[in-house]
């Protein structure tokens, strides 16, 4: 029978882990480069070397990549994010006051309605840039879910707060956003 992990391993593995992260710069990089930085992981004493004694080599590379580094990038992203405000956002976007009237939870979370002072909605979704389109459906699904976003035949103004999280994305690559959804008079707002 393979022992537990304690919580104080556990805790160990991911303080390593999230150290070896930030060093790489483990956001930025592209998939082969992260490939090996997991086999690094793996035979590294201070994360498979402990881990090994818990599970076979494979369950290491999931655990790592599952439990830990998946945490990561999502705690990271989250900063990135609450760094400026709902209001700030509309604000800085739209040159609109405006306060948060619903703050989305669930499955949901990530979305914010705010109203401004002059009675107009906005719906902030927040994402990636590598998966703006995501943050796009969410905004579009709740809109369709709750009609009373819909003020007579004003519809909601959507805008996209997008993690930046790689120092490789480039202007071009933000220019190719904000054309696409500039189409479809919405504006997105990068965040580092």
């Amino acid at each position: 029978m393979a022992k537990k992990l304690t919580a104080e391993k556990k805790a160990k593995v991911k303080q390593v882990i999230y150290q070896k992260a930030d060093e790489c710069d483990y956001l930025s990089r592209g998939r082969i480069d992260n490939g090996r930085f997991m086999d690094e992981l793996v035979n590294d004493p201070e994360v498979g070397g402990i881990l090994k004694e818990y599970m076979d080599k494979e369950r290491i590379r999931t655990y790592v990549k599952d439990s830990v580094l998946n945490a990561y990038a999502k705690n990271k992203k989250n900063a990135i994010l609450a760094a400026i405000s709902p209001e700030a956002t509309v604000k800085k976007l739209f040159n609109k006051d405006a306060f948060v009237i619903q703050e989305c939870k669930g499955k949901d979370s990530g979305l914010c309605v705010c109203r401004s002072t002059d009675g107009l909605i906005f719906v902030i979704s927040t994402g990636t840039v590598l998966k703006w389109e995501t943050a796009l459906r969410k905004a579009l699904e709740l809109i369709a879910r709750e009609p009373t976003l819909i003020l007579d035949t004003i519809q909601p103004s959507i805008c996209l707060k997008l993690a930046v999280a790689s120092e490789d994305f480039t202007d071009g690559e933000k220019v190719h956003i904000e054309t696409a959804l500039a189409a479809i008079s919405v504006k997105a707002l990068f965040c580092k």
